[in-house]
C-alpha cells in the first residue's frame, strides 16, 4: 500500500481542520471588525468602491463561516473543500492583482498575515489552494476500494 493510500483520510481531516480554523477566524474577525474590513475594500486599488465594499463586507465573512461549517461534517466535507478551493482561488486572484497590477499596495491584512509581504502572501495562498485541491483529490472514492 502506497503512503498516499494509507494516509488519504488523515490528509483530508487535517486539511479540513486547518481550513476550519482559517475560515472561522477570518470570517469572525471580518464580521466583528466590519468597519475596518469595509474601509479596506473601499480603498482597495483593485476592488475599490462603496458598492463592492458593501457587498464584500457581508458576503465574504458569511461565505467563510459557511465553508467552515460545511467542513465540520463528513457528509458535507467535500462541498466544504470545494468552497475552500473557491475562496482560495478568489483570494489568490486578488493577491495576484495587487502584486502585479495595483498602482500601490495597501496594508489591510490582519493577524499573522500582516507580517508577510504581498509576495509571501501570494505564495501562502498558492500553497493553501494546492492543499484544497489535494484534499479534494484524496476525498474521492478510490477505484476498486469499498467506501468506508
Amino acid at each position: 500500500m502506497k503512503w498516499h493510500q494509507k494516509y488519504r483520510g488523515t490528509i483530508v481531516e487535517l486539511s479540513s481542520l486547518m481550513f476550519i480554523i482559517l475560515f472561522a477566524y477570518t470570517g469572525l474577525t471580518k464580521l466583528l471588525e466590519g468597519h475596518l474590513f469595509y474601509d479596506n475594500i473601499r480603498n482597495s486599488p483593485v476592488l475599490g468602491g462603496k458598492a463592492m465594499a458593501s457587498l464584500a463586507t457581508w458576503t465574504l465573512p458569511l461565505s467563510e463561516l459557511a465553508v467552515a461549517l460545511l467542513l465540520i461534517w463528513r457528509k458535507t466535507r467535500l462541498m466544504g473543500l470545494y468552497g475552500s478551493m473557491g475562496l482560495m482561488l478568489l483570494f489568490t486572484s486578488y493577491t495576484l492583482a495587487i502584486v502585479f497590477f495595483a498602482p500601490y499596495r495597501p496594508c489591510s491584512c490582519g493577524g499573522i498575515i500582516s507580517l508577510l509581504s504581498w509576495e509571501q502572501h501570494l505564495v501562502l495562498n498558492l500553497v493553501l489552494l494546492l492543499l484544497a485541491l489535494t484534499a479534494i483529490w484524496f476525498s474521492r472514492k478510490p477505484k476498486n476500494e469499498p467506501w468506508n
